[in-house]
């Protein structure tokens, strides 16, 4: 079950150099966790396995993990007591798990824990996790507090953790970058393999994600796009326009069609990645980006997009880079080139003004189901809102036309064209 709220909230104190604040767990997603079957049900909406039941079954380990945001600070292991039969015949110990350790359990579990901990809507607190191996693992308890013994300790390690990112990563953009991809579909209507036309690696290639088992190892089904980077969006959208030339001159094949979206072929997955150099991912910039480009988005995607949300999409989904990390929650905006613009210009407007923007939909239920569900009615008078608020940046003004185009193709009711050749939407010839 979700423990109710105990005590304080969690404050933690930052230097008077720190670029971003270290700020308390939010009253309503404190709120949330002490209805159990709404913990429940926001976890579940990102995709985690969770459990109500108190006591781990023989064979299985649970795990008490204490983080700050994404960086686990303490974790504890439940020491196999004896039983009888079926039954434990005492209630398990713990004992202190090193956080080195390259255990791929131990591994998942930290992860896992993190997700939760996102998707709960707080920036710290204590997760409980069961596993039986590092591929069953349920999600039992995420409580907005750190065990009282190590409180003190926490704190300490989430801000010195805290200052070493923004010296690394001083949460000024640099450059602005994609890996966005497509598929390829027959006339016949069935998917053709990336591989069978384009290598693995350069501007254009294949992803090296196989997705279905039954494929060989050499066989990879979604073509890539890796653009050079830039500090101007729109430079990165002629880059990505040079990178479709170079699929058209690759591919040279006009009986195949180009697709984007989210799902062009069940169960195959498509996204349209965004790297951010310069920057760490810290939940706050994670929940803007959310706000502001994922919950728009959910206006014009067809149903393969909702549809890659059961296993891929869910909101805050960020991978940590050398240069600062990669947005991966986007289905692939490649389906029409004024997408494309629209979503490289907020993107960029987000990351340079996220400490302004005041939506806050991870606090909204109705607002995350919407988006999982992909509900557009619901949606529509949130995305005005924020078009509006977006409208008073000074950032705004630099990228004006591309924005007032991207949110105009938002609410003029209609679906993107998933289904079309992009060779089409582009006009490539």
């Amino acid at each position: 079950m979700f423990a109710r709220v105990k005590g304080k909230r969690l404050v933690l104190h930052p230097g008077a150099k720190m670029a971003e604040s270290m700020t308390a767990n939010a009253k309503e997603a404190q709120s949330f966790l002490q209805r159990p079957e709404i913990g429940r049900w926001l976890l579940r909406q990102s995709g985690i396995p969770v459990t109500t039941g108190k006591q781990a079954q023989p064979g299985w380990r649970t795990y008490k993990v204490s983080l700050y945001q994404e960086h686990v600070l303490h974790m504890e292991r439940s020491v196999e007591s004896p039983q009888w039969l079926l039954h434990r015949m005492e209630e398990p110990s713990y004992q202190q798990v090193a956080l080195t350790v390259p255990d791929p359990e131990i591994q998942v579990v930290k992860s896992l824990a993190a997700r939760s901990l996102y998707a709960a809507g707080i920036d710290a607190g204590e997760v409980t996790i069961m596993a039986a191996s590092p591929h069953r693992q349920k999600v039992l308890q995420v409580e907005p507090e750190w065990p009282q013994p190590e409180k003190d300790r926490c704190m300490q390690q989430a801000k010195e953790w805290w200052e070493s990112r923004l010296r690394q990563h001083p949460q000024e953009i640099e450059k602005l970058g994609a890996d966005p991809e497509f598929a390829l579909r027959k006339p016949t209507g069935e998917m053709a393999l990336a591989s069978d036309y384009l290598k693995v690696g350069g501007k254009v290639g294949c992803d090296t994600t196989r997705y279905r088992e039954e494929l060989a190892m050499h066989q990879h089904p979604i073509a890539e796009l890796r653009p050079e980077p830039s500090e101007d969006p729109d430079e990165l959208f002629f880059h990505i326009l040079e990178g479709l030339q170079l699929a058209h001159k690759k591919l040279g094949n006009a009986k195949l069609e180009w697709i984007a979206g989210g799902m062009p072929f069940a169960g195959y997955p498509i996204g349209g990645h965004i790297h951010f150099s310069g920057m760490t991912a810290t939940f706050a910039l994670r929940r803007k980006l959310d706000a502001y480009l994922a919950l728009p988005l959910v206006l014009i995607e067809d149903i393969g997009c909702r549809d890659r949300r059961q296993r891929y999409g869910f909101l805050g989904d960020c991978r940590e880079k050398s240069y600062g990390f990669e947005y991966r929650t986007l289905p692939s905006w490649l389906v029409h080139p004024d997408i494309t613009r629209g979503v490289l210009h907020l993107a960029k407007l987000i990351a340079t003004s996220h400490t302004q923007l005041r939506a806050t939909p991870h606090l909204q239920l109705p607002l995350i189901k919407a988006y999982y569900t992909g509900d557009k009615t619901a949606l529509i008078p949130y995305v005005e809102q924020i078009w509006e608020e977006l409208k008073g940046l000074p950032g705004y003004v630099l990228s004006r036309v591309y924005l007032d185009r991207y949110f105009s193709y938002l609410q003029n009711g209609h679906t993107w064209p998933a289904e079309m050749d992009l060779r089409t939407t582009w006009s490539l010839s």
